[in-house]
């Protein structure tokens, strides 16, 4: 296949654009400016659910977590990662708050945090992002067969934020005077009710577009008790999934934001190595694919995902054990964080490594707390390996090779899947 180029609008790189975070905020900065790094997650405390906070980095060293709503900060708690590089945070240690954004800080750009949200009966995972780009786009979400779904809206900066929606599903263009110039104010969180706008859709792929300020945005799907949750990325050409194993519906959501057709190929790394070209095909303009995993092989498996535009593709696993949502990753990388990684109280996790390399590729994969042991092993080239996880704040996986990471959990009724978060040696 001929690929075309294409430009997608930049986002804002350096965590420096980020923060220093409003005083409001954090008005005694935990870290020194010139070295800290920063991330908002998505915070949901009540109604039967609670959120810790999983913080991660590769040095010993300060971390604060502040909660935001109603344009002030609502509850703040320092801590250290320690020697073990990792420390977990009860939201219900710092203020019992609803649905809100949370701001860490942490010691250095080589660090991640990830929200874990638990219930009785359900469980949900993702990172906390460290850029907000001036345009994201989410896929693959529902408002179907008694499900809900909700955009949550963050901003955690001095000035107020407008953000535009441009929201299709299977009937078209969705056309709703609320999606029009959204005010996120200052220090505030913004939920979009799609469950509301738009009741009775089976798939729905949303652009968000900030036209002043800047926002981070999160989806939350609900269904049967369930909850997921995945960030909105920025759209791009080329994309890693790593799938685990097991039985339900395992699924892959391609969509566009782009008003013209899109051409793509499917990579298939599988249980006899890399296959290229398994699969491709066209989409409509703003459109979406389907990529049923489940026919492809019940083993862990991964695909890689290449577009003449850009796409974002999100994993979507359905079982008896639960809903868990996660984006693709766009690039590879030698060294993973895995906030949050760990076997949940009466249940399993494991991790999903990707070789891409030509070449068999060393890997470690350390457990982040105090008195683990650090396995190395070896992933052949194009191939992946699902491996048994143990009891931590989450995992530092690194490699010889260029590989792709991610990460699920499971315990009754409940599961969680998300996509490691890559990390620079520096």
């Amino acid at each position: 296949m001929k690929y075309l180029g294409f430009v997608v609008v930049a986002g804002l790189a350096a965590v420096a654009v980020l923060l220093p975070a409003p005083a409001a905020l954090s008005p005694e900065p935990s870290v020194p400016e010139e070295v800290a790094s920063v991330a908002v997650c998505a915070i949901e405390e009540g109604s039967g659910r609670t959120t810790a906070i999983s913080v991660l980095s590769t040095v010993d060293g300060p971390v604060s977590l502040t909660l935001f709503a109603g344009g002030e900060t609502t509850g703040s708690i320092g801590h250290e990662t320690g020697s073990s590089g990792s420390i977990t945070i009860p939201v219900v240690d710092v203020s019992a708050v609803g649905t809100v954004g949370g701001l860490v800080e942490m010691p250095v750009a080589s660090s991640a945090a990830g929200a874990l949200v638990s219930g009785a009966e359900s469980m949900s995972s993702e990172s906390c992002s460290s850029v907000a780009h001036p345009l994201t786009f989410l896929t693959g979400a529902t408002t179907a067969s008694g499900d809900t779904f909700q955009l949550h809206l963050m901003n955690p900066y001095a000035g107020e934020a407008v953000v535009e929606l441009t929201v299709n599903s299977e009937a078209g263009n969705e056309s709703n005077a609320r999606f029009e110039a959204v005010i996120v104010p200052p220090r505030s969180s913004h939920i979009v009710d799609f469950t509301e706008l738009v009741p009775g859709r089976e798939t729905l792929s949303i652009v968000i577009e900030t036209s002043r300020g800047r926002v981070i945005s999160v989806g939350r799907q609900a269904a049967a008790g369930e909850i997921a949750i995945w960030q909105a990325v920025p759209p791009a050409q080329d994309w890693f999934i790593p799938i685990p194993g097991g039985q339900g519906r395992r699924e892959v959501v391609v969509a566009t934001p782009i008003n013209a057709d899109v051409e793509y190929q499917v990579d298939f790394y599988g249980p006899e190595g890399l296959e290229e070209g398994l699969l491709s095909g066209v989409m409509p303009a703003r459109g979406r694919a389907t990529i049923d995993v489940t026919e492809l092989s019940d083993k862990p498996v991964a695909l890689r995902i290449i577009s003449t535009a850009p796409i974002v593709p999100t994993l979507w696993i359905e079982s008896e054990e639960g809903l868990s949502v996660t984006t693709a990753s766009p690039r590879s990388a030698n060294r993973w964080l895995l906030p949050g990684a760990g076997v949940p109280a009466g249940g399993r996790a494991t991790v999903v490594i990707l070789n891409i390399s030509i070449d068999d590729s060393t890997v470690t994969i350390r457990p982040l707390r105090r008195g683990t042991t650090v396995r190395t092993l070896t992933v052949g080239s194009d191939s992946l390996l699902e491996l048994a996880l143990e009891a931590a704040d989450g995992y530092l996986i690194e490699s010889v090779g260029e590989t792709v990471v991610l990460w699920s959990g499971h315990r009754s009724q409940a599961s969680v899947a998300a996509i490691g978060v890559p990390v620079s040696d520096e």
